[in-house]
């Protein structure tokens, strides 16, 4: 072991602490603080992380770098990130509270000096006024963070890496039956907020999604709504409409000041994005006329209507993911599982090429009658 390097039991007033002492690249004499016994060090995982110490120094040049706290680290990753990493401005915009909590907790500390510890209480401390939804998306992003630095070779290890996750109670959507939806369409007093509860319950497209439709998007002669604005590139799709909602569309078309290909299908009086709170007032005076009392959240619920109603109407699942913009199915099953989707077509279609479409176990069937299914299984030839 080359001179200098050493493993340093320190004995303090809170118990032991195990430290690595060498020398980096540059010549520089390191001490660095691995953590205390209370965590899980001793003597052999010290030695352990000094030889890997010594091996970044020998085969990579390695030097420790100057120390940074936390707050100064994530700034720079936030800063980086809506460039490099192509963030789309409504995650801009949650990522700025996320980030006020993070540096609030763990700002002035230095970067390497967090442990699973100091995440752990914040957890627990965070969870005790935030819902568990909000505390994960914290977790993932404080994860990011390190992962990143771990890059940088700015830490060795990421202390989100184990955290334990607060779970997210079980999600249950309020969806409007069939007769719910005629009956809200029918009490809307304003054209614009129907036309808009219209193209949500049977698109079943997202919020900013909505917002962010343009006239060009909508072809009224195919009948096809192209969302182009997604949040993720699988949500990029063309959507077929029906004539109810080509004809809802064509009519506002005629009647707003704004009928540019560029400009927006849904949008404030001056022509900028449709705002959420205008649709949540005219649906709740809605809800009320038409007498339905489930309490919706109005752009959320609303798409989970039309997903959950579609495939109860039987559309495959494969139709039911493409038209949500769904990234995969293990989310379309959700609303599959809401429908009571049972899928009977896809039952008789394997029937029938298992079996032939026969049923063996009736009365009438025939010794002759098993025969006939394995051969044309089997024999691999067309009859002829």
């Amino acid at each position: 072991m080359p001179s200098g390097a050493a493993v340093v039991r320190y004995e303090g007033k809170r118990g032991v602490v195990w430290r690595i002492k060498y020398a980096d690249a540059a010549g520089k004499q390191t001490m660095e603080t691995l953590g205390p016994e209370r965590d899980g060090w001793n003597r052999k995982k010290a030695e352990a992380e000094l030889r890997e110490r010594l091996v970044r120094v020998e085969r990579r040049g390695w030097q420790r770098p100057r120390p940074l706290t936390f707050e100064q680290y994530a700034e720079t990753w936030f800063g980086e990130g809506e460039a490099r990493r192509r963030w789309k401005s409504t995650t801009v915009a949650q990522y700025v509270s996320v980030r006020r909590r993070l540096v609030d907790a763990f700002g002035p500390m230095p970067l390497a000096a967090i442990r699973p510890r100091h995440v752990a209480e914040y957890v627990a401390a965070t969870a005790r006024g935030l819902g568990a939804a909000t505390v994960n998306r914290d977790l993932a992003v404080l994860h990011a963070i390190f992962k990143t630095a771990m890059r940088e070779e700015l830490v060795d290890r990421n202390p989100a890496e184990a955290a334990e996750r607060p779970r997210v109670p079980r999600f249950r959507p309020s969806i409007l039956e069939p007769f719910e939806v005629a009956r809200v369409l029918r009490a809307f007093n304003d054209d614009d907020a129907r036309c808009v509860f219209l193209t949500l319950v049977l698109t079943g497209v997202r919020r900013s999604e909505l917002q962010a439709l343009r006239w060009g998007d909508v072809d009224l002669v195919e009948n096809v709504l192209r969302v182009r604005d997604s949040k993720s590139e699988d949500g990029i799709r063309s959507i077929a409409i029906p004539a109810t909602l080509a004809d809802a569309l064509w009519d506002r078309r005629t009647r707003t000041p704004f009928q540019g290909d560029g400009e927006r299908v849904f949008a404030s009086p001056t022509g900028g994005v449709y705002a959420a709170e205008t649709f949540k007032s005219h649906l709740a005076a809605a809800l009320a006329v038409a007498g339905v009392t489930k309490a919706l959240r109005p752009f959320h619920d609303l798409r989970h209507t039309a997903i959950t109603n579609d495939a109860a109407a039987g559309s495959s699942p494969i139709a039911v993911m493409t038209k949500a913009g769904h990234a995969n199915m293990a989310t379309t099953k959700r609303y599959l599982h809401l429908a009571g989707a049972v899928f009977r077509d896809e039952a008789d279609a394997l029937e029938q090429r298992l079996l032939g479409g026969r049923n063996f176990y009736r009365p009438e069937s025939t010794s002759d009658d098993l025969t006939e299914p394995e051969a044309s299984v089997h024999a691999g030839s067309r009859p002829g």
